[in-house]
């Protein structure tokens, strides 16, 4: 067998340490940048937990305000709609009372009317049509009959 020449068998040596001492380097390295980015993936994630923590707040903040929301908005539709039954009741009761009064009042004067044609004296007219005295007295010198002097 033939050894290999002390000057060579030293160069080897020294080759093989250079290769391992950079293959010891090169793990070195290459731990340190994986832990590197294992730290940094992992404080990223972090911060993404506390964005979805603090959103998820966020979100349930605005579902009680919605809730909060809705709850005045039907408050008030029952308010208005009690509103509007208040004042249609409001206007119902003017219309007749202004239906009452408006059909009243030509049968009054009709009445008044009728009675003056036919004679009946003023203050007859003014008690039973609710006129005036002198309004009575009016439709009795215009519409009574005429009496020959």
């Amino acid at each position: 067998m033939v050894l290999a020449e002390p000057d060579s068998l030293l160069a080897l040596a020294v080759r093989s340490l250079i290769l391992l001492s950079a293959l010891v380097a090169f793990t070195v390295g290459f731990r340190r940048w994986r832990r590197d980015a294992v730290e940094g993936t992992d404080r990223l994630l972090a911060r993404q937990a506390e964005s979805l923590e603090s959103l998820a707040q966020l979100h349930a903040t605005q579902a009680r305000q919605a809730v909060q929301l809705q709850t005045r908005l039907e408050l008030l539709e029952q308010q208005v709609e009690a509103r509007i039954e208040r004042l249609q009741q409001r206007l119902d009761s003017r219309l007749q009372t202004a239906g009452a009064v408006a059909s009243a009042v030509p049968r009054g004067y009709e009445l008044a009317l009728r009675l003056a044609r036919t004679g009946t004296c003023e203050e007859e007219i003014a008690d039973a049509s609710g006129l005036s005295r002198a309004e009575a007295q009016l439709l009795v010198r215009l519409h009574g009959p005429r009496q020959s002097a």
